[in-house]
C-alpha cells in the first residue's frame, strides 16, 4: 500500500479517536449471530460472556439455544434439565461443527472438491471467583494438515472485569477484535483475508474497554496485531453503534500502525432490522473513504423465519479490488436452509454460486452440523 497524504492520515486519526471516545461514553455489546440480535432487539452480550459476542454462552444464552433460538419455552423440550453450571463459580461450554463440502468449476469434467471437514471443536470454561471478575478459556480442535487450513488451536484466554458504574468493563488477554459483524460465516467476503489485514478467526492479545447504555454501545481495544514476541503492540480497533428492536447499526475502525511506510486501516458500517418474519442485514468494509480507489467488500442478506427452528436465507456477497490490483472482482450468491430440529442442534444446507471476473464460475454445495452447548 502506498504512503497516504497527510490530510488522509489526519482524517483517519480523527475517526479512530472519535470511535475511542464513543467507546468510553456509550455501551458495549457486539454481534455473534446478528440475526438473533436483530430479532430480539438485544445486544449479543445478553447471550455471551465475551463483549464481542460469540463463544462461551451465559445462562440466558444457554436457555435461548435450548428453546431453539426463541424466548419462549417449548413444552416438548421442557424436561431437558441439563445444566452446564457445575457449581457457583465454574461453567462449561462446548461447540462442535462438522461439514460436508462439494464444489464444481464450470467447464471442469469432475468435482473440484468432495470432502468431510471438521470445522470446529472448542471446549470452553468460565470461572467466576467473584461478581466483578470472569475468566474465560477456550481450547480448540487442531487441524493436522499443514496445507489447508494451517494448523490452528483456538487460544481464547482473558479476564473480564465487569459490574462497575454504568457497566463499564475491561477485558485483558487473548480475544477477538471488536470490528464489524461477528458472523458465523467466516467465508463471507467482509471477513476474508483479501479484505481484512488480519485473520478474523484468530484471537489477538491486548486490552479492551467498553461501557453500556440503554441502547447505545461502544468498545475499543489496543492489541499486538500479530506475533506477541515482536514487541510491536500496534493495533487500535473500536466500534460504536445502537441496538434496538427497530434496528441495529454499528461503525467500526481498525488501524495497525506498525508498518514502516504507512499504517494499515479498515472501516466497517453495518445495519440490520427485523419486520415480522423477515430480517434484513448488510455490511460494507473498505480500506479507504473513496470508493474509486479502495479495496472493498459488502454483503446483504434476507432471512425469512418459516417457523421456530426453520429459516430460509438468501445472501449476496461482493468483493471489489482497488484499481490496478492483481485480484479480480467477485460475487457470491447463496441460498440456504437453516434447521434447528432439537435443542443444541443446528443444521445448514447451502448452495453457493461464485462469479469471478475473468475465470470460470464455481458452484459449492455443503451440509453442516453445528452442536452449540
Amino acid at each position: 500500500m502506498t504512503r497516504r497524504p497527510l490530510e488522509v492520515k489526519l482524517r483517519l486519526a480523527a475517526r479512530i479517536v472519535g470511535l475511542f471516545l464513543g467507546a468510553a461514553a456509550f455501551a458495549l455489546p457486539a454481534q455473534a449471530l446478528p440475526l438473533y440480535a436483530s430479532r430480539e432487539g438485544r445486544n449479543c452480550i445478553s447471550c455471551h460472556f465475551d463483549p464481542n459476542g460469540s463463544a462461551m454462552r451465559n445462562e440466558f444464552g444457554f436457555n435461548y439455544g435450548k428453546n431453539r433460538h426463541s424466548m419462549g419455552e417449548e413444552e416438548k423440550w421442557s424436561k431437558v434439565t441439563v445444566d452446564p453450571q457445575l457449581n457457583e463459580w465454574i461453567r462449561l461450554g462446548l461447540d462442535t461443527r462438522f461439514m460436508y463440502l462439494a464444489s464444481h468449476r464450470d467447464g471442469a469434467s469432475g468435482a473440484a472438491a468432495s470432502t468431510f471437514f471438521p470445522m470446529e471443536g472448542n471446549l470452553r470454561v468460565a470461572i467466576q471467583p467473584h461478581d466483578y471478575l470472569t475468566i474465560i478459556g477456550t481450547h480448540g480442535l487442531v487441524i493436522e494438515s499443514p496445507g489447508f487450513p494451517n494448523s490452528y488451536v483456538a487460544r481464547e484466554l482473558y479476564g473480564l472485569f465487569h459490574g462497575f458504574a454504568k457497566d463499564l468493563y475491561i477485558q485483558v488477554g487473548r480475544f477477538r477484535l471488536p470490528f464489524g459483524l461477528r458472523q458465523d460465516d467466516h467465508t463471507s467476503f467482509t471477513r476474508a483475508p483479501l479484505v481484512l489485514p488480519y485473520d478474523s478467526q484468530r484471537e489477538d492479545a491486548g486490552i479492551e474497554v467498553g461501557a453500556i447504555g440503554n441502547n447505545w454501545f461502544g468498545e475499543a481495544s489496543f492489541t499486538n496485531g500479530g506475533d506477541p514476541f515482536s514487541q510491536q503492540a500496534s493495533t487500535f480497533t473500536a466500534k460504536v453503534g445502537r441496538a434496538s428492536r427497530a434496528f441495529q447499526v454499528g461503525l467500526s475502525g481498525y488501524d495497525d500502525v506498525s508498518g514502516s511506510s504507512s499504517d494499515v486501516y479498515r472501516w466497517s458500517l453495518y445495519a440490520s432490522t427485523t419486520r415480522g418474519r423477515f430480517t434484513l442485514l448488510g455490511e460494507y468494509v473498505a480500506d479507504d473513504f473513496n470508493p474509486d480507489v479502495s479495496r472493498r467488500a459488502a454483503f446483504t442478506e434476507v432471512v425469512y423465519r418459516v417457523s421456530r427452528g426453520v429459516d430460509l436465507r438468501a445472501k449476496l456477497d461482493y468483493f471489489g479490488p482497488e484499481p490496478g490490483s492483481i485480484f479480480s472482482s467477485k460475487r457470491r450468491y447463496l441460498a440456504e436452509v437453516d434447521l434447528n430440529p432439537m435443542p443444541f442442534t443446528d443444521i445448514k444446507v447451502s448452495y453457493r454460486r461464485y462469479n469471478y471476473d475473468g475465470v470460470p464460475d464455481q458452484d459449492e454445495y455443503f451440509a453442516m452440523l453445528f452442536i452449540p452447548f
